[in-house]
């Protein structure tokens, strides 16, 4: 049955994918962007759930209005270091149904979760603090030696690593490792087409599908304050960052090299992506549906799908980068107001204006999870 194929494969991080799942893959990443917006199979929250959907897709809890504010402040405070400031949020906040699917145990999806301030602040510290600490691996390491923005230590406290994001997007600031095979980038080049990934925390090491024990860095304390707070059951202990233009895609593929059993959050910021997961190991039955084993749900900026149970060891992918559909308020980062531009200096400030659009082109993931029991 599909649960004893589930509890005797789930650790096989090289098992092969089933052809149902592979083919559901191919369909969302070629079919025209004007079918897409037509396939009512697709779980859009925007358009409401159809009739089909509503019967699968349940209401199971309810994220409260509080909850989010406290986690979304504490966050801002301990990102901006303004801890004890109690000023409200700029959005209003209310509370968020969180749906599980019938047909997929453990499959639950909380929509608009997170409000554009506190995802922009998110952004920031990813992008512009994280990724400045060589300790936290982007896939660029692989085949450049980078040279890192060193901070301007004022000698009374230790100053922040300045972001990549402060380099001229025409500079050069790294070397190839094989300069035969390997062409010099400038940061534009490296940024927006060859940044692929950034692992947070335990590092996860792709090569080999696993995590070295005793990893050189700490998931950030005030991200994990967030994901803390919207999922206590969690504890982050590595979050896998995907950086997507709006050509690149996720093939099918499993998370399955964590040692726990708890549950994995994966957040959504930026453009809309398709996301397809798979229920159960083997191919399908002669005549069955494909569409019973799957399902495909357009995930946008500020959702979370969660996974747990059977689920968080299933097979899925992400075919599919919506062109065009960052939100407004996002879109132009890093040259951005509110909280994330709070402790930007001025040369910071002009510095970011030359990268001014960078995420309206793309979507960016977080996969959160615990990684030791």
């Amino acid at each position: 049955t599909d649960k004893e194929d589930f509890k005797d494969h789930h650790h096989d991080t090289h098992a092969i994918p089933p052809k149902f799942i592979q083919e559901q893959y191919w369909h969302y990443n070629k079919v025209k962007i004007s079918d897409l917006e037509n396939d009512e199979s697709v779980v859009d929250w925007n358009k409401g759930l159809s009739e089909e959907q509503a019967k699968v897709l349940k209401p199971v809890s309810t994220i409260s209005k509080s909850a989010i504010e406290n986690a979304c402040i504490t966050f801002r405070n301990a990102a901006l270091g303004t801890e004890g400031d109690e000023s409200p949020l700029e959005t209003e906040i209310e509370d968020v149904t969180v749906y599980e699917h019938a047909d997929f145990p453990g499959l639950q999806i909380a929509p608009g979760i997170l409000p554009p301030e506190t995802q922009v602040l998110w952004i920031s510290q990813i992008m512009h603090q994280y990724m400045a600490n060589p300790k936290h691996k982007i896939n660029l390491q692989t085949d450049f030696d980078i040279e890192y923005p060193v901070s301007e230590d004022s000698g009374e406290t230790e100053a922040p690593t300045p972001s990549l994001f402060t380099y001229n997007p025409q500079s050069t600031h790294s070397i190839p490792k094989n300069p035969e095979t390997q062409k010099s980038l400038n940061m534009a080049q490296m940024l927006s087409r060859k940044l692929r990934w950034l692992t947070l925390g335990e590092q996860y090491h792709w090569p080999t599908r696993s995590y070295p024990r005793n990893g050189p860095t700490t998931f950030p304390s005030d991200l994990s304050t967030l994901v803390s707070g919207l999922f206590p059951h969690i504890r982050p202990e590595s979050g896998v960052c995907l950086l997507y233009g709006q050509k690149d895609y996720m093939p099918v593929h499993r998370d399955v090299s964590e040692l726990c059993e708890r549950a994995l959050a994966s957040f959504s910021f930026g453009c809309d992506g398709i996301f397809v997961i798979a229920r159960g190991e083997g191919e399908l039955e002669e005549g069955e549906d494909p569409k019973k084993r799957t399902v495909a749900i357009r995930v946008r900026s500020g959702d979370c799908v969660h996974l747990d149970n059977e689920t968080r060891w299933a097979w899925h992918a992400m075919p599919r980068t919506i062109p065009g559909s960052c939100p407004q308020w996002l879109a132009e980062w890093p040259a951005v107001k509110g909280d994330a531009a709070k402790r930007v200096s001025e040369k910071e400030r002009k510095a970011y204006q030359r990268w001014k659009g960078f995420m309206g082109a793309k979507r960016l993931n977080v996969s959160v999870r615990q990684v030791w029991d």
